[in-house]
């Protein structure tokens, strides 16, 4: 009852100390490139100085500016970049990438494809393919 009668007389009296209001807490860096970093592991990319990969192919970049997301692809001349809702969903547009009909697939990564799965122009891209002297080794374990 003591502090109750304390806080209103002091009130009335104009007497507490003023307190500021806290800040909003600015998201840093590190929680941003955690968010892009956690999304990148679910689809297996590697996050290098500049930008994201998936084995030796770069599919672009994903930041956060004025907490808006945002992507661009390595694919885009332009390099714009290209709005979205969360890190997940740039990280996800990104793997559109590595399906996208733009980009030609490796010979081993047509060899690694179900036959029902293979394109007219996959099979022409195929027939032009001659392996290598060191693929033709067999090795035991």
């Amino acid at each position: 009852m003591r502090c109750h009668r304390f806080i209103c007389t002091h009130y009335k009296d104009g007497s507490l100390p003023v307190q500021e209001q806290q800040a909003t807490p600015c998201t840093t860096e590190n929680l941003i490139m955690v968010q892009i970093s956690v999304e990148c592991e679910k689809f297996g990319f590697d996050i290098l100085d500049d930008g994201i990969y998936t084995g030796d192919r770069k599919l672009g970049e994903v930041g956060q500016t004025d907490a808006s997301w945002w992507f661009t692809r390595a694919t885009d001349e332009t390099q714009q970049r290209i709005s979205c809702d969360s890190a997940l969903d740039a990280v996800w547009w990104l793997s559109m990438v590595k399906t996208s009909p733009s980009i030609e697939p490796t010979f081993e990564e047509l060899l690694d494809r179900p036959f029902e799965m293979l394109t007219a122009q996959d099979w022409e891209l195929l027939r032009e393919y001659e392996p290598i002297a060191e693929s033709r080794e067999l090795v035991t374990a």
